[in-house]
């Protein structure tokens, strides 16, 4: 007999008419289901703690935005890399992906970034798939990382006076306002949609977004007209009119 068992004994002895074998038999049965039950939620609860950690691990929330840790950022390909070396000869020489995010058309898009030495950093916007979308560099001055940046880009095809034929139709860009935690981007037709900020952190310390305009704001009195940067309380931090995309 087990010491569990022995314990159970003991503490059911005073009950027992010396007669119910079969009677103790089914006491114990039920108290090891019970211990058994009780050990499988323990497991369960830790296996589902674990998950939560490692589902966590790549990137930290902060309020409303996402924060990636640039330390911790997937490497670039080396084909990426290449491409920051002809854009600007000072980069640190690690190249991280900042966010892939879904435009449309079966289209996702991903967004590389690399330092610069003695400040900013480069960027490249790649269409998986399909090739690059942009790229850039810049050296930032404390006094200008601030404000929003906003770029709109037709991916797709136009027509001969200028009208989206096909995405991805893109707006894209970053703000330095370490208070900045989310973006509403607002349309013609009195819709708007949250575009997620993701956060990179030291040595950039600067938000970046990327979002695919649905195609049904591709249409005059639908197209999108203001894009809002909120703090995590509610203030309004920027407000920048959207431009570039044709009335169709």
């Amino acid at each position: 007999m087990t010491s569990f068992e022995t314990d159970l004994a003991a503490r059911f002895a005073a009950l027992g008419d010396g007669t119910g074998d079969a009677q103790w038999t089914e006491i114990v049965g039920r108290a090891r289901a019970l211990r058994r039950r009780r050990l499988r939620t323990s497991l369960a609860l830790a296996a589902a703690l674990a998950l939560a950690v490692v589902v966590a691990a790549p990137a930290v929330g902060l309020r409303g935005r996402i924060v990636h840790l640039f330390a911790n950022a997937q490497p670039a390909p080396q084909r990426v890399e290449r491409s920051f070396a002809d854009l600007s000869g000072g980069t640190t020489g690690r190249a991280v992906k900042v966010l892939k995010a879904s435009v449309g058309s079966n289209v996702d898009a991903v967004l590389w970034l690399a330092p610069v030495r003695g400040g900013g950093f480069c960027t490249k916007l790649e269409l998986v798939g399909r090739g690059g979308a942009g790229a850039e560099c810049l050296a930032l001055r404390p006094d200008k990382r601030l404000s929003v940046g906003v770029g709109v880009g037709l991916d797709g095809r136009t027509s001969p006076d200028g009208r989206v034929l096909s995405g991805p139709v893109l707006v894209d860009g970053r703000t330095g306002d370490p208070r900045a935690d989310s973006l509403l981007i607002r349309f013609e037709d009195g819709e708007s949609a949250q575009i997620p900020l993701v956060w990179v952190t030291d040595p950039v310390e600067t938000g970046f977004f990327v979002y695919g305009v649905p195609a049904r704001h591709w249409r005059a009195g639908h197209l999108p007209t203001t894009l809002t940067l909120y703090a995590a309380d509610g203030d309004e931090l920027d407000r920048r009119d959207v431009h570039g995309i044709p009335p169709g």
